[in-house]
């Protein structure tokens, strides 16, 4: 740790730091608006599959917390005895409830 910050001051930039070689435009060596668009998609197209991986995570999260409820509540709770005579013909069903 000690030789890294012996050698920092060490490194001196070139005299001609900032200048171009001659016959280079300063156009030709930035990414202009090309590179500019370009790594903006980049930042949008990730954002948008964060927040999509992010809602597809939290809905399995979700359906797993709702099937373990679920799985607690049926283990919890006492079945109905279920008659051992079948339906016979000649009671028919009538559904009742509201409006009926």
């Amino acid at each position: 740790m000690m030789l890294l910050a012996a050698s920092l001051p060490a490194v001196v930039p070139p005299p001609d730091e900032g200048q171009l070689r001659p016959g280079l435009d300063p156009t030709q060596v930035t990414p202009g608006l090309l590179g500019f668009l370009m790594t903006l998609f980049m930042v949008i197209a990730v954002i948008v599959l964060m927040r999509s991986m992010v809602g597809r995570i939290r809905k399995v999260r979700y359906r797993e917390q709702a099937a373990e409820q679920h799985r607690n509540h049926t283990s919890t709770a006492e079945t109905p005895a279920i008659p051992d005579t079948p339906l016979s013909a000649e009671a028919p069903h009538t559904v009742t409830g509201p409006g009926r």
